[in-house]
């Protein structure tokens, strides 16, 4: 996750904590992550690249075609 994604999904980042790194916390961040990213563009191929490369990037992409 980048720091404002990982901010966003509640996990604790700071100069001593890095939950990022927790496989534990990660994991369930990033199910809920992609559960929202379903939910915006019901397509598990655009979900996959946005997860990837950022919604915003993905919503030019479909702008853009």
């Amino acid at each position: 996750f980048m720091y404002y994604t990982g901010k966003a999904y509640k996990l604790e980042i700071n100069s001593f904590v890095d939950e990022r790194r927790d496989p534990i916390k990660s994991s369930y961040a990033a199910v809920e992550f992609m559960q929202d990213l379903y939910d915006m563009y019901q397509d598990w191929i655009l979900v996959i690249a946005a997860y990837n490369c950022g919604p915003g990037n993905v919503n030019k992409a479909i702008r853009r075609s």
